[in-house]
């Protein structure tokens, strides 16, 4: 698996569990690499000025969200679970996860430490999302719509 980012290229190894940055520039240039244990796959990467945010599936229902150091792969903060969608918006991470359980949430991350700014539970039917004007508007298959603040996480 390999993500294009803006200034450098993360490169998963599925079959020895390495995920290797590269220089965007110089391919060849390895400038770190990071061992992820027991990783099948890495469903999504972003990133900001300071972190990579790694999404990795262990199996179809349980990962990890890890926050790497940009400049040496070290793991900054992570939150155990498998997350679903990984949206930054307002540099800051949002993520539906899906916990022990099977039930899902939706998650503002705390960016330099990965703490919850807050959570709302999702309806397993969730259908569609959007983020505009500091609102997010998520809408299920069974009609139901909800219109939450991106700041605080409470329903409008």
């Amino acid at each position: 698996m390999r993500f294009e980012l803006k200034k450098t290229i993360l490169d998963f190894n599925e079959e020895k569990s390495i995920l290797i940055c590269l220089d965007g520039r110089q391919e060849t240039k390895k400038l770190w690499a990071k061992k992820l244990p027991d990783v099948q796959c890495i469903s999504g990467v972003k990133e900001d000025g300071e972190r990579y945010y790694v999404a990795c599936e262990y199996t179809n229902t349980d990962g990890i969200f890890l926050a790497l150091n940009k400049e040496t792969g070290n793991t900054v903060w992570y939150i155990p679970g498998r997350s679903l969608l990984q949206i930054m918006y307002k540099n800051y991470p949002y993520l539906i996860f899906i916990d022990d359980n099977e039930k899902f949430h939706l998650i503002k991350a705390e960016p330099k430490d990965g703490s919850k700014i807050w959570h709302h539970p999702l309806d397993a039917d969730l259908a569609e999302y959007s983020f505009n004007r500091d609102k997010i508007t998520l809408r299920y298959r069974s009609g139901k719509k909800d219109v939450l603040s991106a700041e605080d996480g409470r329903l409008l």
